[in-house]
């Protein structure tokens, strides 16, 4: 259990993981458009939250999902 208002998500961390706490799973670009992000700080941060193994690619898809249960 990952608790959303630790400081080590940054901003961006924290809204893609909310978001998607939200909707359950959710399109690659469409997160960048439901958060107003620019692409390549969403490509970057959706990568850090991959690579920390926070989020998942949800089968070989364009969807990810949480990967780990959030507290808010």
């Amino acid at each position: 259990m990952e608790i959303i208002n630790n400081k080590k998500f940054t901003e961006d961390e924290k809204k893609i993981l909310l978001l998607l706490k939200k909707k359950n799973r959710c399109l690659y670009g469409n997160i960048f458009k439901e958060l107003n992000i620019s692409q390549t700080k969403g490509a970057e941060t959706i990568l850090s939250l991959t690579n920390k193994g926070y989020i998942k690619n949800v089968e070989r898809t364009s969807f990810y999902q949480l990967n780990v249960e959030i507290v808010v």
